[in-house]
């Protein structure tokens, strides 16, 4: 049997691969490291705003009002996602209007956020919530509405009730796309959270890229990028472990 490669080992040697030819074209002069910087410089950039310990108060700022906003936004959009697949008369009537709200530039909103809820938590955590929000609610409502008729009425005809279909079929089939929205929207808040801090803040991520851009400081600016780039990463995989463990009964795709 031939023996295949982890694909993570594939991202790895690519990455590497990348990283080394970044290094050799601004060490001899291919591209300007004015612009561009060198990963040395990055490396040792990272190293200094983790040892001043800048790193960690403004990367826990930015993870805090991102996640506050991943939380809200994801219960809301839950909610009304799911409430939305089981009543269709309500669907028909909203639908409509959050198809159109779901239009609107979201990040161009922030400013206007930024004057309404002011410089603090709250507007960071807002815009990041807006982010994912419509995401939990279109997912939720197409997993809702995916499942089939027949399973409900055989449960239906064996004398469940209308919470034991619930809990039964409609919530475990929703699970996959409940998770495939958390995934998706990991990056969504994060990114959220930092247009909200580039816009108006004193701490965080968005305000720390910001403040080396106006100064043209590319090796910090380029390592506050990486850094949320590997935080993403690690999140994502803690979220499909989480599937792999919630989705044990799902057959597994060939």
């Amino acid at each position: 049997m031939r023996r295949r490669s982890s694909p993570g080992l594939w991202t790895v040697l690519v990455l590497a691969l990348a990283v080394c030819l970044w290094e050799w074209a601004a060490a001899g002069g291919h591209v300007n490291p004015f612009f561009f910087s060198r990963p040395s410089l990055i490396w040792g950039e990272f190293w200094t705003m983790v040892d001043n310990g800048s790193m960690a108060r403004h990367l826990k700022a930015t993870l805090e009002e991102a996640g506050l906003g991943l939380l809200f936004g994801a219960l809301l959009g839950s909610l009304v996602g799911f409430a939305l697949g089981v009543a269709p008369k309500l669907s028909r009537a909203l639908m409509p209007l959050l198809t159109g709200l779901n239009g609107l530039p979201k990040l161009a909103l922030g400013p206007l956020i930024i004057i309404w809820f002011g410089l603090g938590l709250r507007s960071k955590v807002l815009i990041a919530g807006l982010m994912v929000f419509f995401v939990f609610v279109f997912n939720l409502y197409s997993g809702v509405r995916a499942v089939e008729p027949e399973l409900i009425a055989a449960v239906k005809l064996l004398g469940g009730s209308k919470r034991q279909v619930m809990g039964k079929v409609i919530l475990p089939a929703s699970l996959p796309w409940l998770l495939a929205s958390l995934r998706t929207s990991l990056g969504l808040s994060l990114s959220g959270a930092i247009v909200g801090e580039y816009l108006g803040a004193s701490r965080g991520m968005g305000w720390v890229i910001a403040d080396a851009g106006e100064r043209y400081d590319m090796e910090r600016v380029l390592c506050c990028v990486a850094v949320i780039v590997v935080v993403v990463v690690l999140l994502d995989c803690v979220v499909r472990l989480l599937e792999r463990l919630l989705l044990r009964w799902q057959a597994p795709v060939s």
